[in-house]
């Protein structure tokens, strides 16, 4: 597809063997603002074409080796130059050579000796029509595309569906077993027997609630919905209940090891925004990670902003999949059977944004991965 310079309004290619032809027709459609190229031959024209990029042809037909249709026939060919419009110029007006300079491909035709206002009206007219069907070949493209992508996106959400429904259902079976438990053997539990129960029911409630925190986030952000309501924190005792709170509600016997390098760690900060922020990546920190592997998180306060670093060493993340990462429903290809709705990420980088904040990711397969989140301390 051709484009049309900005600057000019077309960018117009005159072939004819006829220098004071080339001069006339140049200084006209000059004079009128457009971009102008000569050639004195049809060889010539058809290198020309591939230099720069042309809007419409002016062809003589009447040329020495290879004539006007030849070369017209030739660029038809060519998937580089078919969709160029060429308008032929002749000294013949008999039907016989317009039915043939049709038949080559041409899409108008211009008899000799031809009036100035004539050849720049049908000039101004294949250039706007040209511009009206490079604009429907555009708006369709991008019809297609979104089709596409609605596609892809209803084909997301059933896997959300499907994904969410087996997630409630798990925390859901886990309260109600061990619910049914304390029930049961009331009287014959011991006391810590009946602690690691409700731990275990507290960690299947607050896994629902994660899930629905994460989906009416998504949704509200999607509506334009998502504020922020900073508030004075302390961030280091913010970032310590958190990891104490993952810690004692997650299965996977990781491990998180919480540094803070700064004596003045207060920031206004949203709370609900920064746990959807740091839970997210905590988790997912520890779900793509082996068992019993140490996840590090590091709060650095600066003197304007606040850095938060999470890194693991887990299954990292594909090159193909980086940059869709903080898509919703995106799941990276490498996760196998580890279960997930694909929208943490997509939900940290609405929080982030809420903030006017920053994030950045950098991963190796197989080897890990560290997310750099930079939040202003006031806002």
């Amino acid at each position: 597809m051709n484009n049309f310079q900005i600057e000019n309004k077309g960018n117009i290619l005159i072939v004819d063997d006829a220098p004071d032809n080339l001069r006339l027709l140049s200084r006209m459609l000059v004079q009128q603002g457009y971009d102008v190229r000569s050639a004195i031959s049809g060889a010539l024209a058809l290198r020309a074409v591939h230099t720069i990029p042309t809007d419409l042809i002016l062809l003589d037909i009447n040329m020495p080796k290879m004539n006007g249709f030849e070369v017209c026939e030739q660029l038809k060919q060519d998937v580089a130059t078919c969709e160029i419009p060429v308008i032929f110029l002749s000294a013949y007006s008999n039907a016989v050579d317009k039915v043939k300079a049709f038949r080559a491909g041409g899409i108008d035709y211009i008899t000799k000796p031809f009036q100035v206002e004539e050849v720049l009206a049908r000039v101004e007219n294949q250039l706007t029509l040209r511009r009206l069907q490079i604009e429907l070949q555009q708006a369709k493209a991008d019809a297609l595309r979104a089709l596409e992508r609605e596609k892809e996106l209803n084909r997301l959400k059933s896997e959300f569906v499907s994904m969410i429904t087996h997630d409630f259902k798990t925390p859901l079976a886990s309260i109600q077993g061990f619910a049914g438990l304390l029930q049961a053997a009331e009287e014959g539990l011991t006391e810590a027997t009946k602690i690691r129960y409700f731990d275990k029911i507290d960690a299947a409630i607050e896994h629902m609630r994660q899930l629905l925190d994460n989906v009416l986030l998504i949704s509200g952000a999607e509506v334009g919905k998502l504020q922020c309501h900073p508030t004075r924190l302390n961030l280091e005792s913010f970032c310590r209940d958190l990891v104490e709170s993952m810690q004692l509600s997650q299965d996977h016997n990781n491990s998180i090891r919480f540094t803070c390098a700064s004596e003045s760690p207060q920031a206004n900060i949203d709370p609900m925004l920064l746990r959807q922020i740091l839970s997210n990546l905590l988790a997912n920190a520890i779900k793509y990670s082996p068992a019993g592997e140490v996840i590090q998180f590091d709060l650095i306060c600066q003197d304007n902003t606040a850095q938060l670093r999470i890194q693991d060493h887990g299954i990292g993340i594909p090159q193909d999949d980086l940059c869709d990462l903080f898509q919703a429903f995106h799941r990276c290809n490498n996760v196998g059977q580890i279960r997930g709705t694909g929208l943490g990420l997509a939900v940290v980088k609405k929080c982030v944004e809420a903030h006017s904040g920053e994030i950045h990711l950098e991963s190796q397969e197989g080897e890990g991965t560290t997310v750099t989140v930079t939040l202003p301390r006031s806002k």
